[in-house]
């Protein structure tokens, strides 16, 4: 704070900085974009939001230890966000990660619901470039992680 300045205004100044919330602008102008989004601008996006993935899954990749599997770490990763998953092992030895995208989690991560599909299958495809995404009914999609060779 200046030198010289009524208490009042520090004390006023302190109060507004407390009551707002941290601003993100990216993700209100996406929503508006996306919301009126000409043909072939999802798809543009999408794209870009899957190679996102696909690079934050990599860089996470080069910081995890060998031993950590592709399911724990993604599943890591949603715990992280508070993005509720659920895992179920395969009768093959796989792993079923199934995320329920109508969370206010996921919307509070993506500015759009259509943007996290993309992204999380390019996550998975880089932490196991054979995981299969799929979408489910309600909102939910499924990451399938095959079992690895040992």
């Amino acid at each position: 704070m200046r030198t010289g300045t009524s208490f009042a205004r520090d004390w006023q100044l302190i109060k507004v900085a407390r009551s707002l919330r941290e601003r993100n602008v990216t993700g209100s102008l996406l929503r508006r974009l996306l919301k009126d989004a000409p043909p072939g601008l999802m798809e543009r996006v999408a794209a870009i939001a899957e190679r996102l993935g696909e690079e934050d899954g990599t860089a996470l990749l080069s910081h995890a230890e060998e031993r950590f599997d592709p399911p724990t770490l993604m599943e890591g990763l949603l715990l992280t966000w508070g993005v509720p998953s659920e895992s179920t092992e395969t009768a093959e030895g796989g792993v079923l990660l199934t995320i329920d995208c109508t969370a206010a989690a996921v919307r509070d991560t993506f500015a759009d619901a259509r943007v996290a599909g993309p992204y999380l299958a390019g996550y998975a495809r880089a932490l196991q470039p054979d995981a299969v995404f799929e979408r489910g009914g309600h909102g939910r999609v499924t990451i399938r992680f095959p079992p690895r060779e040992r």
